[in-house]
């Protein structure tokens, strides 16, 4: 005979598939076949399913069916459905709210964009579902009103769990859930959803919570993906080209998703894509302003035929209707990524996905391969989590503080805190620490004898700013001085490292030197520059990290192709075998040596993060040994050193075989330099040391770093860096199997580099120009941009005849048609107030101080025209010449190559100068 409960277990199962045949579902999908006796039980779980397989209905349908059968008292939030992205929430919104209307319960959404009306009526009348992000969460958890509300919580769904179990806001989100237990009166049953989850047992845990029960539920059918992979030659407009003529021939009947690596590329591809092209294209990021964005995204789900160029921003689980074909620009460096990305075609049909990888990078066409092939055999990357984050601990502390009218204990702080599987190690000491630091700054008030906290006036300040773990970053704007054109971005971190006057950067492929930071309008002055030195930074934001397994693949993938069992486009891999003799992998690791130059490249198959640590490792005890720097570059499959010193052979060997305690090394590797410096400053804002707007300063990082060594300032900085940017443990094992010869070394001397290494090379300048050469490109450039500049010409004699006109188009000598005065002034083409001016000033008319200012240099350009004729519009249409830079370089004519010299240099000093000027 079955107990009350088991039988009022399955009378729920029955309420809920009812619920299931109700809103229109005849059969369930296996997630939901799994999901469903499992929530009803209210056990923790994570469903991992592909995407289309309907996992959202899974966790919400029982959820539903539940709070509508056993009514909870009126005015409280009973479940809560949490995802990473503001654009999520509205989606999943659209996609839930008629399964809760028709179980009589209410939902409502609160993120960033939320307007303060909505977000009041959400306070004053609770509902019963409650949508949201992260972050505004963590607001929520302040408010007395909404946090009486929470006593009812039942349920917590998480969604896109792998995107925040590897990411500082998924650690952020672990307390929060804790902080939501602790309010709540009831047991919080947590879901978890996911697509492409590396570690399983992991993400539970951190669904979960510490050491409590839960259950993963994992559909076994896993979705069909049909992905080509076309190697295009030429450049980004051959791509764009391919992929018109690709898209056209597959009689593509849907919309057609093209995603990027980067928003820059994302910008050239969709320029390109409208060019070139008839069909309807659009452009989606995150730079976008909301509106264009969720336009967009209404186009996508209306079914309207046409290209979207995205980036991430369309990665997740928007339900974005028809999408027919995927297209990936570049390597998508992760098989996550790929699964995420392709997944978004035949999302309804929940048929075979259908991909297509286009590359114009033989690198990116091999790791393609490796990556569908991971795909195929079931890899995928382990997701680390950010273990014991101190700052996003720092952050909950206060939080708990502005929580709660009495002092908090801090055991009770820290018995909540290490409730969160991420927190689970965390010691007693470091959680004091933390409060050290937040009463020093006056966040808090630290009372150590009996052994409690309160917050203080700045405590409020502090939270606020702080609820994203994401950094905030400022973004200057690149100008070309030549052509006036915009090059790109650098983030605040880049300029401040390395923005003094004469540094030499590469963005986008070219050399440019720095001629002046204005700070004020956040722009970054440059002109173009060829052969400069080896050893320059370079720009190209932050990468997808290649973990160890995907380049161990493309070592396999390199010999296949070299022994012509894989067909690759290009003659790379032949080419390598030829140039060195063996073909680099995991197994076999091949040095070109260019002793001459002081120069190596180890090409390395070991991914990013390895490679890493072992340029890191080799750059430090190196330096050591010679007394020279040695300076280290390194990608997913090589690194490159260089050196005013010779790297022996015997040096390299002996440096890989020594035995070491490596994470010290790599620590002291970090100090002074600017990786370090940048991360201190941002972990220093989360601690509420320094204000959210203030502009990175370097040397103010260095001096916090000093200051604050064996804090949690600097312990938290190098715990972040290293998860971020290192591999310890793999590192370590690469070195055994050095010592142990089971990785051979092939060392080589060579006069010039392979093309295998030429990936690398390609941020460093091989030979050094004859300076005239750049010179005479440059001024080639500027004569350009001077000869379409637009004037606009107006007869100061007579004030009545004006016209537009480009330099090149005009006479060489000038005068009014109407008056014959050669007496003809220039001004800005946009100027439609000089000949108002000119004309009041011949009636007699009162002129402004400004307009006199104005009618005086519009008499000294007409001299100058007079005298000089069209030279003069040349010379004046250069950036910042006024009258009297024109006539003194007019008067020192010599030739016309002479006079765009001057013109040139006058702009650079105007550059260099204007900050200082009075507006």
């Amino acid at each position: 005979m079955p107990t009350t409960s088991v039988v009022a277990v399955a009378a729920l199962d029955q309420v809920i598939h009812a619920k299931f045949s109700r809103e229109g579902f005849t059969e369930l999908t296996a997630i939901q076949k799994k999901a469903l006796p499992v929530i009803s039980r209210k056990i923790n779980c994570l469903l991992v399913a592909p995407t289309g397989s309907g996992k959202t209905e899974a966790a919400v349908m029982p959820v539903f069916s539940m709070l509508s059968h056993a009514k909870g008292e009126k005015g409280t939030i009973r479940a809560m459905y949490i995802t990473p992205l503001r654009a999520l929430n509205n989606d999943v919104l659209r996609r839930i709210v008629k399964y809760a209307e028709s179980d009589g319960l209410r939902v409502e959404i609160r993120h960033g964009d939320t307007t303060a009306a909505a977000k009041k009526k959400i306070v004053d009348n609770p509902p019963d579902v409650l949508i949201t992000t992260p972050e505004s969460l963590a607001v929520v958890l302040t408010s007395d009103k909404m946090l009486a509300a929470l006593k009812g919580l039942e349920y917590v769904i998480i969604d896109e769990v792998h995107e925040l179990v590897p990411s500082e806001r998924g650690s952020h989100l672990s307390i929060s859930l804790e902080r939501l237990q602790a309010v709540s009166q009831r047991q919080v049953s947590r879901i978890g959803l996911s697509a492409t989850v590396g570690n399983l047992k992991e993400a539970a845990q951190f669904v979960s919570g510490a050491g409590r029960k839960h259950a993963v539920l994992v559909d076994g059918s896993a979705r069909g993906y049909d992905i080509d992979v076309k190697y295009v030659k030429g450049s980004l407009n051959n791509v764009a080209h391919f992929v018109v003529q690709y898209v056209k021939e597959s009689r593509v009947e849907g919309s057609v998703l093209l995603f990027t690596n980067t928003r820059d590329e994302a910008e050239y591809l969709g320029t390109m894509l409208k060019n070139q092209s008839d069909v309807k294209v659009d452009i989606h990021h995150g730079s976008l302003s909301k509106e264009m964005r969720e336009e967009t995204e209404h186009t996508l789900r209306a079914g309207e035929a046409g290209i979207v160029v995205c980036t991430s921003s369309l990665e997740l689980g928007l339900d974005i209707g028809s999408v027919d074909l995927v297209i990936h620009y570049g390597s998508p460096r992760q098989v996550s990524k790929l699964m995420q990305r392709i997944g978004r075609s035949r999302h309804k049909q929940r048929t075979f996905a259908k991909g297509l990888i286009v590359t114009n990078n033989a690198d990116d066409e091999i790791e393609a391969l490796a990556i569908i092939n991971r795909m195929k055999q079931g890899s995928m990357e382990e997701q680390k989590m950010h273990e014991g984050a101190l700052d996003a601990m720092a952050h909950h502390l206060v939080g708990l503080a502005m929580q709660k009218r009495d002092p908090v204990k801090v055991e009770d702080a820290y018995e909540l805190v290490t409730r969160a599987h991420p927190f689970r190690n965390v010691s007693l000491f470091d959680l004091e620490s933390c409060l050290d630091i937040l009463a020093g700054h006056n966040v808090i008030k630290f009372d150590r004898e009996n052994r409690t906290y309160t917050r203080k006036v700045k405590a409020y300040k502090y939270y606020f700013e702080n609820l994203s773990m994401i950094p905030h970053v400022l973004k200057f704007e690149v100008i070309d001085t030549i052509s006036k054109r915009r090059i790109g971005t650098l983030d605040q971190q880049f300029v401040g490292d390395y923005g003094e006057r004469g540094n030499v950067f590469v963005l986008k492929g070219s050399q440019w030197r720095v001629l002046s930071v204005d700070e004020g309008r956040m722009v970054v002055n440059v002109e173009p520059l060829h052969g400069a030195a080896i050893n320059i930074p370079y720009w190209v934001g932050e990468m997808i990290p290649v973990d160890a397994r995907t380049a161990e693949e493309v070592g396999g993938i390199r010999n296949r192709a070299a022994k012509g069992v894989v067909k690759l486009s290009t003659d790379l891999i032949e080419n390598a075998r030829q140039q060195l003799g063996v073909i680099p992998d995991a197994k076999n690791v091949v040095v070109e040596s260019f002793t001459a130059r002081n120069m190596l490249v180890m090409h390395s198959a070991f991914g990013s993060k390895v490679n890493n640590t072992l340029a890191s490792l080799l750059s430090t005890i190196l330096s050591s040994q010679l007394g020279y720097v040695v300076e280290s570059r390194s990608d997913a499959y090589r690194i490159m050193l260089t050196s005013s010193a010779r790297m022996a052979k015997g040096r390299i060997e002996a440096a890989l075989n020594d035995v070491y305690d490596l994470e010290p090394v790599i620590i002291a590797s970090l100090a002074g330099t600017h990786q370090i410096n940048w991360k201190v400053w941002m972990v220093a804002k989360r601690f509420g040391m320094i204000a959210r707007e203030a502009v990175y300063d370097k040397k103010a990082a260095r001096m916090i770093y000093d200051r604050y060594s064996k804090t949690p300032v600097s312990s938290e900085s190098i715990r972040e860096l290293i998860h971020d940017k290192y591999d310890i443990e793999q590192t370590r094992k690469v070195l055994a199997d050095i010592k142990e010869g089971s990785i051979k070394m092939h060392w080589l001397e060579v006069t010039k580099f392979s093309d295998l290494a030429r990936p690398i090379m390609e941020h460093s300048a091989k030979s050094a120009a004859a300076p005239q050469s750049i010179e005479k490109g440059a001024i080639e450039l500027v004569k350009e941009r001077l000869e379409k500049t637009k004037h606009r010409l107006v007869c100061i004699r007579c004030g009545k005849w004006e016209r537009v006109m480009e330099t090149r188009k005009a006479p060489e000598e000038i005068a009014c048609p109407s008056c014959r005065s050669k007496l003809v002034t220039a001004t800005f083409w946009s100027d439609y107030d000089m000949s108002k001016i000119i004309q009041r000033r011949l009636a007699g008319g009162k002129l402004s101080e400004e307009e006199n200012h104005r009618f005086e240099r519009a008499w000294k350009v007409a001299s100058l025209v007079n005298n000089f004729g069209r030279k003069a519009l040349v010379v004046l249409a250069g950036h910042g010449v006024g009258a009297d830079t024109a006539a003194r370089i007019l008067r020192n004519y010599i030739d016309d190559d002479q006079v765009y010299r001057s013109i040139y240099e006058a702009e650079k000093q105007y550059v260099i100068t204007r900050g200082f000027w009075n507006d």
